[in-house]
């Protein structure tokens, strides 16, 4: 078996797709209507492979499961897209992990710089027993469950200009997600910010802000690019693409259906996988090709030295007792 396979069987631990039973008439006559909410442009592949998602469920239940993909922020940014799930005014969403940041705080170190040795490891914690503890949580709470997590790659700076080591980061204006990464890249000397993604072209192209840190595929997606002079390769966090889901609108659905609803998304989350991993460099070499960003390597090991500490404490302080040492041991 192949790397990318396997990652690809371990972005779908959380799907447990089964054999769908074939449709009663009843199911087949009366359409069960959907949203899927996004902050990502439909460009990003994560907006492509949700687009894809509801064509195959149309397409599998002969049009009884209708699914709607409404993507660049045109719903509201993160916050309310999950407030809305919760409400079942929308049924779907997807982003990367911004579920943990808004409803299950506890566990934002599933997001913190440098807590994973590679993709595949988290991807492990992602979808296995603490993946699972946190689900039941986000259940109990907020009556949301996610439904699957895919690849997404590593989180990178753009700027306006080149940042090789940390030092470069001083003065610089960086959109930040949430309160961990602020008080890293505040720790490196830059003036760290938040914004809802559906605003940050705008901000960048004003000058609102010096840089932000994305996937590549977000980078793309957003065509961040555009009003960026260079990619920084920082890789400081091991990002995924989260669907979280309304939990009493997917218990509600059939057994039929739901079978249908876990198939597709398993096949949608499999050909996210495949396009994530080839679509990196390619993405690179076109933003280079097309506007002239410098593509930079910078010294990870001087950011690593001076993130371990700060997420130790915000680890203590914030999130889950013994969290850090569960991620740790998925390494293995």
């Amino acid at each position: 078996m192949t790397g990318r396979r396997r990652l690809a069987l371990l972005a779908l631990g959380l799907a447990g797709f089964t054999i769908a039973p074939p449709l009663t008439p009843a199911e087949a006559q009366a359409p069960v209507r959907f949203t899927i909410g996004s902050g990502n442009s439909p460009r990003d592949l994560s907006s492509q492979a949700m687009i894809r998602w509801a064509e195959a469920m149309r397409r599998d239940s002969n049009g009884a499961l209708a699914g709607n993909f409404v993507g660049g922020g045109a719903l509201g940014g993160d916050r309310q897209l999950l407030q809305q799930l919760k409400a079942n005014e929308i049924q779907l969403h997807v982003s990367g992990p911004t579920v943990v940041h808004h409803l299950a705080q506890q566990y934002q170190c599933l997001e913190a710089e440098f807590v994973f040795r590679d993709e595949a490891h988290g991807l492990r914690v992602w979808t296995g027993a603490l993946g699972r503890e946190l689900n039941e949580v986000l259940e109990r709470d907020h009556g949301v469950r996610i439904v699957a997590v895919g690849r997404r790659g590593a989180r990178h700076l753009t700027s306006n200009r080149p940042v090789r080591a940390p030092e470069d980061l001083r003065g610089m204006k960086v959109r930040v997600t949430n309160p961990l990464r602020a008080q890293v890249f505040q720790a490196m000397g830059a003036l760290p910010g938040t914004l809802p993604i559906d605003e940050l072209y705008g901000a960048l192209r004003a000058g609102v802000f010096d840089a932000q840190e994305n996937p590549i595929s977000t980078i793309w997606g957003n065509k961040y690019y555009e009003v960026q002079k260079a990619v920084n390769l920082t890789g400081h966090v091991w990002s995924y693409t989260v669907v979280s889901a309304n939990a009493r609108f997917v218990q509600g659905l059939s057994p039929a259906h739901r079978a249908i609803f876990d198939h597709t998304l398993a096949e949608a989350m499999a050909w996210l996988a495949d396009e994530t991993a080839a679509e990196e460099e390619n993405l690179l070499k076109r933003m280079q090709a097309e506007r002239g960003v410098q593509i930079v390597r910078p010294d990870v090991a001087a950011f690593q030295a001076i993130v371990a500490p700060i997420v130790a404490r915000f680890a203590a302080e914030r999130c889950r007792p013994g969290i850090l040492d569960d991620i740790a041991k998925a390494a293995e």
